[in-house]
This record gives C-alpha cells, sequence and structure tokens, in this order.
C-alpha cells in the first residue's frame, strides 16, 4: 500500500524536527501494515471517522498531533491530506 502527501502535509513535516518525524513516519508505517492485513484499528491506533464536511476523511491522533487521511483501497493508497497540532488542523 502506497502512501500519498498532499503539499501541505509535506510542509508540516519539513517543519518538525528529526524526533518528531520518526513518531510520526512509525505510526504510519504501521497503520500501512494494519491496513495491509485487512483490518483498520480504530481503538488500538486512536482513529476515528471524521463528520460534518471532513466527511469519509478519518484522523489518526499522534500525541498533540493529528493526521487527516483517506483509505483508497480499490487504488491500494492512503491519502495524507493534511498533518497538524491539534489546534490549528480542524480550521
Amino acid at each position: 500500500m502506497k502512501i500519498k502527501f498532499s503539499k501541505s502535509a509535506v510542509k508540516f513535516l519539513e517543519k518538525q524536527n528529526e524526533k518528531t518525524k520518526e513518531r510520526i513516519r512509525l505510526k504510519l508505517k504501521d497503520l500501512t501494515l494494519t491496513i495491509e492485513s485487512g483490518i483498520i484499528p480504530f481503538r488500538d491506533m486512536n482513529i476515528k471517522r471524521l463528520h460534518g464536511e471532513w466527511k469519509h476523511f478519518m484522523r489518526l491522533r499522534i500525541g498533540r498531533i493529528r493526521v487527516i487521511f483517506r483509505i483508497d483501497k480499490q487504488k491500494d493508497e492512503i491519502y495524507i491530506y493534511e498533518i497538524d497540532y491539534r489546534g490549528g488542523i480542524y480550521k
């Protein structure tokens, strides 16, 4: 399964220190491996489906950082729409 990043997600990652980048990378790797096995680990990885204008997206929590993503099983990819801190992600 491939992971694609939006420009704003890449921009956020470029601003982070190596420790934070590594935490995000490891979580995304775990997410990819579990989805490939056919399971979306909502409870284990603190994933929630979003509502309202974010319908069809999911949120992954990594400490104070939130990752907004969408899974496309037909294209076999995860699209990372946004990565930001809790206070600024939903604006």
